[in-house]
């Protein structure tokens, strides 16, 4: 009896992010919505455009086996990852960071009294333009100050250990700096 509109997509629900595909299910007395539906259809017509390769891993995604436990447990990819990302974040000096329960990053907190950030956003885009590493700022998710970054763990294995050595490399140099000045 209830007019209802669900979405969901590739990105969370089956771990494929980046792929940007989405779909909306809408159930209920679709008729008290008719004004609204086409609204929708007519913003989906002229903003979005088809994501066709994602179109392909739909079916794949929704057809077969729908367990996450091959890449959960020990061994599985997605745990393999975060635990890399985890403990390589934990050696560095001056970071400390929670294992994540089930979110697909790490959010690690940079000492203040060791890296005097005074912009996490201009921090990013140094790390960015002198290492190569794109990771989000705290701020952008909402962190009230300017000590934290956000670290993807979707990045085969190698690659973080790659990138947080980067990272480290980097956190090095700012630490240094920051003594000189």
């Amino acid at each position: 009896d209830v007019f209802t509109i669900t979405f969901s997509g590739l990105s969370k629900t089956w771990r494929v992010a980046g792929f940007r595909s989405g779909w909306i299910y809408v159930s209920g007395p679709t008729h008290r919505a008719k004004n609204y539906m086409e609204g929708l259809t007519l913003l989906m017509n002229m903003r979005m455009c088809a994501n066709v390769p994602a179109q392909h891993a739909i079916q794949a995604a929704l057809g077969g086996h729908q367990s996450i436990q091959d890449l959960i447990d020990p061994g599985g990819r997605l745990f393999e990852q975060r635990e890399t990302a985890y403990r390589l974040l934990r050696e560095i000096e001056g970071v400390k960071v929670h294992q994540a329960d089930g979110a697909l990053y790490l959010f690690p907190r940079l000492d203040p009294e060791i890296y005097p950030i005074e912009n996490d956003e201009k921090f990013v885009i140094e790390l960015l333009r002198q290492q190569k590493i794109l990771v989000s700022h705290g701020r952008a998710f909402n962190w009230i100050d300017d000590n934290h970054f956000r670290l993807v763990t979707l990045p085969g294995v190698e690659d973080l250990e790659h990138a947080i050595a980067g990272i480290a490399e980097f956190l090095a140099d700012y630490r240094d700096a920051a003594l000189r000045a």
